[in-house]
């Protein structure tokens, strides 16, 4: 057991580094305090990765959707390398699937993510002293 623990610590502290260094609007991953989210699939046709627009409620007046997308800490577009990685991947941050619009024949699949409730539960109870 005693073995193990050091590799555990180590995954851990590098998934919260790699959540940091994700960002949408300028905002990491991590410090998203909404309660619900929505994931746009983005891509290119060819491409068998894709892109992400999130979508927590930020403003969105600027109408660049590359803003909206996932970056990472040099700015470049994060792919990954289906829904369902990108899906674990929010899983990992505290979210938890709701349900999936599709909204048009040409338009992209809508993900629905909620935070998860024990994650709730902590984010709304008291503050101890």
């Amino acid at each position: 057991m005693l073995k193990i623990l050091p590799f555990v610590l180590s995954f851990m502290i590098s998934a919260i580094h790699f959540s940091k260094a994700q960002t949408v609007d300028g905002v990491a991953l991590a410090d998203i305090e909404s309660t619900y989210i929505e994931l746009t699939r983005r891509g290119k046709i060819f491409n068998r990765n894709i892109q992400l627009e999130v979508d927590f409620g930020q403003d969105r007046s600027k109408g660049r959707i590359n803003d909206s997308q996932v970056t990472d800490e040099n700015g470049r577009l994060v792919e990954f390398n289906s829904m369902v990685d990108a899906l674990n991947f929010f899983d990992r941050l505290g979210y938890e699937y709701i349900d999936r619009a599709d909204v048009g024949e040409n338009q992209p699949l809508q993900y629905l993510l909620r935070r998860k409730k024990e994650e709730l539960d902590l984010a709304n109870s008291p503050a101890r002293e």
